[in-house]
């Protein structure tokens, strides 16, 4: 986690790539509401978030989502699960079904090279010494692996893979240029690691509650600074 926050790689992240990511988590969100109301999407949903989610997990926000209890079921769904939901529909449903979906193909198609699966791995991935033997930062969409034997894994470290996609997400929601991210994300890497309360060693839920903690945190601090901008600008 501290690695991947440090490494200093957005010079090179576009607006655009900010911008595919945060529509692909909200498009994500987007399907699990739908999900909600119709069992056919809602299949569709289970059967991506099962290829990364623990089966007990998986069956859980399934039975959340029949009783329409879809903020619940959101919350026990990581950023990486719910950009990979959003990808795999993607790639299946008509466009003119959403306006996320929408934009996200107009954006693939005008610019193909700089919006792809390859581009934002490289992008917004993870180094992986030891899963990959490299520390080139890709998105392997793993399950979070266990911890082996009780003992702290590097292989459940690497097999995490929200944070960035999540950060990447906050900064396009904020309008956040991808220079500042070099800054940010150590900055609110730092702030999710304070946040963390865990009640055992492979307690990620805690990872995910403190990430979306930071989140808030910024985002009302935003709102604050742009609510005493427009307040100084009416007092001029």
């Amino acid at each position: 986690m501290i690695l991947s926050a440090k490494i200093p790689r957005y010079w090179q992240v576009t607006p655009a790539q900010l911008h595919w990511v945060g529509l692909h988590l909200r498009y994500g969100r987007e399907l699990l509401a739908e999900a909600a109301l119709d069992s056919d999407v809602r299949t569709q949903v289970i059967n991506s978030l099962g290829m990364l989610a623990a089966p007990a997990r998986t069956r859980l926000v399934a039975r959340l989502l029949e009783q329409g209890a879809v903020r619940d079921a959101t919350d026990r769904v990581t950023p990486s699960e719910m950009y990979l939901i959003a990808r795999s529909a993607a790639a299946d449903r008509d466009p003119k079904s959403s306006c996320l979906l929408g934009e996200l193909r107009h954006m693939s198609e005008t610019a193909p090279k700089e919006l792809n699966h390859a581009a934002i791995s490289r992008a917004f991935g993870t180094p992986k010494p030891t899963l990959a033997n490299s520390y080139e930062p890709e998105l392997l969409n793993l399950r979070t692996f266990p911890t082996l034997m009780g003992y702290s894994s590097r292989i459940m470290a690497e097999s995490w893979e929200s944070n960035s996609l999540y950060w990447a997400a906050l900064a396009d929601e904020l309008s956040v240029s991808p220079t500042q991210l070099n800054v940010r994300i150590p900055e609110w890497t730092r702030k999710l690691v304070e946040q963390i309360f865990a009640s055992h060693l492979e307690d990620w839920p805690a990872v995910l509650k403190s990430l979306r903690f930071v989140g808030d945190d910024v985002r009302a601090a935003a709102a604050k600074a742009q609510a005493s901008e427009q307040k100084a600008a009416a007092l001029q």
